[in-house]
């Protein structure tokens, strides 16, 4: 529950003969009764109108000079203060610098939790940083919780208070720093959800941090989160074994996605010729093989294993930038196919690539309208179906 602001009056910071100007002045976060600032440098900024917003609300101010300077980094003990302001902690005076009734009030209310920030609180502050104040200060069931940061930055996107940081959706850049531009964009996103608004998701970005936080992307595409943990390794027959590396769902129809890129010029083959790219998801599985004997038979990588979809299921060949001929089955960035089959001349050889599986849409709704999710079950080659090697990689069963 948050706490009603008591106004103080903090001296304002100078670092460098320039005031970073982050006073409160109002005890209501009442836009409409400021006046909109005006400052020299944000005319045509790309975050001018959440700079204006932020101002007005009295959370950010700008330099004595007459500027914002957007593009400058905001500290980790700055942003502590904006935090607090933004979501109205009850904050008391005194303490050994003057950033530490912040902290503390932030610590009390379980934003702000021990080993948050390691190291100087004057460094900049990172977007995960950010996300970690975020995601605690909005949501109640994360306060006090001590969660990995690629979870919370997870969370962060996925709610919409943080966004990609460059053209790809993979570009959340979670190590980089912020600016004070970002930080009213961040504001101004807190804001709206305080007086009631909702905010658009960056689906591709929201993607890109949920794979990185546990390597699949159920829970943005699907609202899932039943998945086996990842990597997942089974046997695929006597002699190969796979690994599953990670899980990856793609649209076709989101030409702003995560990996896009790596569809252009892909062909498709639907189960259902009629099916366009755009009514189908894509399944990616990235496969790490390993052969158990050294016989000299061999694998085709792309035939390891079959998605039961009640007949539902095609595949994608990708273009030719992205398909490999040179006769390695390594790892690559993005997505790839390495053209290679796996020979199994030395025990405990690996291999990498990916297995693409298309799916119609209709078919996934039909799925999470039946059984509330999407079942996701797999058939090693040359099994039949039903021979009690199936493999299921979500609770959700389905038929």
């Amino acid at each position: 529950m948050r706490k009603r602001w008591i106004s103080i009056v903090l001296a304002s910071v100078v670092t460098a003969g320039s005031l970073v100007g982050l006073g409160l002045t109002d005890s209501k976060r009442n836009v409409e009764a400021a006046a909109k600032p005006s400052f020299k440098d944000i005319d045509g900024h790309w975050a001018e109108s959440s700079i204006e917003t932020a101002v007005q609300a009295g959370v950010l101010n700008g330099y004595p000079d007459g500027s914002f300077k957007p593009n400058n980094t905001i500290t980790r003990a700055e942003l502590l203060k904006v935090m607090a302001m933004t979501f109205k902690i009850e904050v008391g005076a005194g303490g050994s610098n003057w950033y530490a009734p912040y902290q503390t009030a932030l610590s009390k209310a379980g934003i702000y939790l021990d080993g948050d920030y390691p190291g100087n609180l004057n460094n900049p502050a990172t977007r995960n940083e950010m996300a970690k104040l975020a995601v605690r200060g909005e949501y109640a069931d994360y306060r006090g919780k001590k969660l990995s940061a690629a979870e919370l930055m997870f969370r962060a996107v996925n709610k919409g208070i943080l966004s990609r940081s460059g053209t790809k959706a993979e570009t959340i850049n979670t190590e980089g720093t912020t600016t004070r531009a970002e930080a009213a964009v961040l504001v101004t996103r807190l804001l709206k959800l305080a007086n009631g608004g909702k905010l658009t998701v960056d689906q591709g970005a929201s993607s890109a941090a949920e794979i990185a936080w546990h390597r699949h992307n159920m829970i943005t595409m699907f609202n899932q989160n039943d998945l086996v943990k990842l990597p997942y390794s089974v046997d695929i027959s006597k002699k190969y074994n796979v690994t599953i590396d990670k899980l990856i769902i793609l649209d076709p129809a989101d030409t702003k996605g995560f990996y896009a890129e790596y569809l252009k010029g892909a062909s498709y083959y639907p189960a259902d010729q009629s099916l366009k790219p755009s009514d189908q998801y894509i399944f990616a599985y990235k496969i790490i093989g390993k052969n158990l004997v050294a016989d000299g038979s061999g694998q085709i990588m792309r035939t390891s294993f079959e998605m039961y979809t009640e007949g539902n299921t095609g595949t994608i060949l990708l273009g030719e930038p992205f398909v490999y001929e040179d006769g390695k089955l390594i790892e690559r960035a993005g997505l790839f196919y390495n053209n290679q089959e796996f020979a199994f001349r030395k025990m405990n050889s690996t291999a990498h690539n990916f297995v693409f599986k298309t799916v119609s849409k209709k078919y996934i709704q039909s799925q999470i309208q039946k059984y509330s999710g999407v079942s996701i079950h797999l058939i090693p080659y040359n099994v039949a179906l039903g021979s009690g090697e199936q493999i299921y990689l979500t609770g959700v069963k389905g038929k």
